[in-house]
C-alpha cells in the first residue's frame, strides 16, 4: 500500500466502472435477472471495498431510510433491484422508462483527481445514452482506495442528479 496511486489507474477504475455497468444492462437484456444478479455481485465484489467494512454509497435513485448504502446486499440491490428490503428499480439495468431502455454508452467525464498515497479522489459526472437513445447526466464522486493486492477499490460513491437551480 505504499506507492502513489497514479491518475492513469483512477482514469481506468472509472472507464472499468462504465463497462461493468453496460455488461450489466446488456446481461440483463439478455437473461434477466438470473443472468444480471450474479454480475452485478462479480462487479460489487470487484470494484468496491466492501470487504474491509461499510462503504460511504450515496446512489442516484434513492430515498428515505434506504438512501445510504453501506453493505454489499443494498449495493447489489440498487444495481439489479430484486429485494424487497430496497425496493429499488435497478439502476444498472437501463434507463426507468416504461420500457426499460438498457445502457449502450456510458462514459465517464473526470474534473478533479486527487491521490494522496494509497488513496484517491475522483469527481465530476458519467453520461449514459439508452438503447432507446434516452439520455442522463449524473454527479458523480468516487473515493479510492489501494487494497493489499494491488487494485483499487470504491470506497466512497456519492450520486446525484445536477442542480436544475432554483
Amino acid at each position: 500500500m505504499n506507492e502513489t496511486i497514479q491518475i492513469s489507474e483512477v482514469q481506468a477504475a472509472q472507464q472499468g466502472w462504465c463497462d461493468a455497468l453496460l455488461a450489466i444492462s446488456k446481461a440483463h437484456t439478455e437473461g434477466g435477472i438470473e443472468k444480471s444478479k450474479p454480475l452485478a455481485g462479480e462487479v460489487i465484489d470487484a470494484a468496491y471495498g466492501y470487504q474491509f467494512g461499510p462503504v460511504s454509497f450515496k446512489p442516484t435513485w434513492t430515498k428515505g431510510d434506504t438512501t445510504f448504502r453501506e453493505t454489499r446486499s443494498g449495493a447489489l440491490s440498487y444495481f439489479v433491484g430484486d429485494d424487497s428490503a430496497f425496493a429499488d428499480p435497478g439502476f444498472a439495468i437501463g434507463f426507468p422508462n416504461s420500457q426499460r431502455s438498457p445502457w449502450v454508452e456510458c462514459t465517464p467525464e473526470i474534473v478533479v483527481i486527487q491521490s494522496f498515497g494509497n488513496t484517491a479522489n475522483a469527481m465530476g459526472w458519467v453520461h449514459f445514452v439508452a438503447a432507446d437513445g434516452s439520455k442522463s447526466m449524473v454527479d458523480k464522486t468516487f473515493g479510492y482506495v489501494r487494497d493489499d493486492d494491488g487494485s483499487l477499490r470504491i470506497i466512497l460513491h456519492h450520486s446525484s442528479l445536477p442542480f436544475s437551480g432554483f
